[in-house]
């Protein structure tokens, strides 16, 4: 198995689990800004974290995956959504769904890792974002809120880290089935 591991990582919670997984298993980790030629590989885990509905640098990096053979894909979402509400799962395969392309999208295992956010290190974009939802959250009754906001709301402006390297195991799993 020619395997590769990339992450798109701008806080390292994604970069923490590619690592992680890396040490798992062997198979290099690397930021998916440092690879440019993916034909060597028939199997590409992206580790990627969320923000705003999109996983970082993925779209980016697919318009470099292989067009003439074909590869296993695994991405992995890196974030704060819960993976046991459907809901959740559902707004992230339909995020992927926009930024992959739908021959790659139908071909693709989609995980949820749980991830982290410390206000100290976010940029002033990120705040703001943060911020804003938090404003649009506490607007709506809680009844009619998405069933994970109260997480985002009680870390507001704090550090929260459900990182957690057993959430691994389905990723090693899809390896493991060659």
């Amino acid at each position: 198995m020619n395997a590769i591991i990339l992450y798109g990582s701008r806080y390292g919670t994604a970069q923490k689990y590619a690592q992680l997984l890396s040490e798992q298993t062997g198979i290099p980790a690397v930021s998916w800004q440092e690879m440019r030629d993916f034909s060597p590989f028939d199997t590409i885990v992206y580790i990627g974290s969320l923000y705003a509905g999109k996983t970082t640098g993925l779209a980016k990096a697919v318009r470099h995956f292989p067009t003439d053979h074909p590869f296993r894909l695994l991405v992995a979402t890196v974030g704060l959504s819960d993976p046991a509400v459907e809901d959740n799962l559902l707004r992230i395969r339909e995020a992927l769904a926009q930024e992959l392309s739908p021959a790659i999208f139908v071909r693709t295992t989609h995980v949820h890792l749980p991830g982290a956010i410390d206000y100290s290190v976010l940029s002033t974009h990120h705040r703001i974002m943060m911020k804003g939802l938090c404003i649009l959250l506490r607007r709506q009754p809680p009844e009619d809120r998405p069933a994970d906001s109260q997480v985002i709301l009680d870390s507001y402006g704090k550090s929260l880290d459900h990182t957690d390297p057993a959430a691994l195991a389905p990723v090693l799993e899809w390896l493991a089935k060659v």
